[in-house]
C-alpha cells in the first residue's frame, strides 16, 4: 500500500527529509510517524506538523504528493524501496543512497545523488550543481548506481566520481568530471568549459567536443566495437550511442598522470 505525504500548508522554511524512507514509515503507525522529528528552519518539528500522512505501516512506495524546492534531503540515505515526488525537490536528494529508486517529476537542487553508492535516481527536469559529486569537504563522489537526468545539469557534474553512471539528456555546466577517478558520465547536449580537469580514470561520453584543459591528448578517431556492446548492455546509454561504432578519443588529464578518456561520438 502506497505511503503518502501531502503538505499541510506551503512551507515557510526549508525542510530536511533526510532519513525519511519507506522502510522507516512502514515500521510506524500513523500516530508514531506524525511525531518523527525533522528540521524545519532553525527548529525541529513533528512530521505530522508539515504533512498529512496516509497509510503509514504500508509496504509500498513513499509518495510526496506536492514537491517543493525547499524539501532538502529527499531520499538521502535510502537503502531500499521507492520514493516518488510529484514536483521539484531541494538540495541533497538521494545523497549517500545505497539502493532503491527515487523518481522526481520536477527540478532538483544541488548535490543530487552526491556520494551515492547504489540505487537509481530518475529526474524529469534539471539538476543543480554537483550532481553525483562529493559532498562539501569530502573527496569521494558517487561510487555506484545510476543518475538519469532528463533535462540539463549545473556545474561540477560527477566531480570526484568513483564509479556508477550519470546520464544527462541536455547540457552540462562547467567542470564536468573534475578530478574523476572512475565511472562513466554521458552528456547528449553541450558541455561547459574545463571538463575533465584533474581526471585520473573513467569515461566521458559526449556528442559535442568539450573545451578541455591542456593536459588532454587527442589520439584521433578509432573504431570501437565496444560502443555497440555497451549500447546493448546499458539501456540508459542506448539513445546516446545508437549505432555508433567509432569515436574521437581524447586522453587525460596527463598533467596529473591521468588516463581518463573522453569519447566524442558521431
Amino acid at each position: 500500500m502506497t505511503i503518502t505525504l501531502k503538505p499541510v500548508a506551503p512551507f515557510t522554511a526549508r525542510v530536511d527529509l533526510s532519513g525519511i524512507t519507506p522502510a522507516l514509515l512502514s515500521a510506524l503507525s500513523r500516530r508514531d510517524a506524525e511525531y518523527v522529528q525533522v528540521p524545519h528552519g532553525g527548529r525541529r518539528v513533528g512530521l505530522g506538523d508539515l504533512f498529512f500522512i496516509e497509510n503509514a505501516g504500508g509496504d509500498g512506495p513513499l509518495v510526496i504528493e506536492i514537491g517543493d524546492d525547499r524539501l532538502d534531503g529527499v531520499g538521502a540515505g535510502l537503502g531500499a524501496g521507492e520514493i516518488i515526488v510529484d514536483g521539484p525537490v531541494g538540495a541533497f536528494a538521494g545523497m549517500g543512497m545505497s539502493g532503491g529508486v527515487i523518481r522526481i517529476a520536477g527540478n532538483a537542487g544541488d548535490y543530487l545523488g552526491a556520494e551515492m553508492s547504489g540505487g537509481r535516481i530518475e529526474l524529469a527536469r534539471d539538476a543543480g550543481a554537483r550532481a553525483g559529486a562529493a559532498g562539501s569537504g569530502s573527496r569521494r563522489g558517487m561510487s555506484g548506481g545510476v543518475i538519469r537526468i532528463h533535462g540539463s545539469a549545473g556545474p561540477r557534474l560527477a566531480e570526484r566520481q568513483r564509479g556508477g553512471l550519470v546520464v544527462v539528456a541536455g547540457d552540462a555546466g562547467e567542470g564536468l568530471a573534475t578530478d574523476m577517478i572512475a565511472g562513466t558520465a554521458a552528456v547528449e547536449g553541450s558541455v561547459g568549459p574545463l571538463a575533465g580537469r584533474g581526471m585520473k580514470r573513467g569515461t566521458l561520453l559526449v556528442r559535442n567536443a568539450p573545451e578541455l584543459p591542456a593536459g588532454f591528448v587527442d589520439t584521433g578517431r578509432h573504431d570501437l566495437i565496444a560502443l555497440r556492446l555497451m549500447a546493448r548492455r546499458v539501456k540508459d546509454l542506448a539513445h546516446l550511442l545508437k549505432d555508433a561504432t567509432a569515436a574521437r578519443r581524447i586522453v587525460g588529464d596527463t598533467l596529473m598522470g591521468g588516463q581518463g578518456e573522453v569519447l566524442v561520438l558521431g
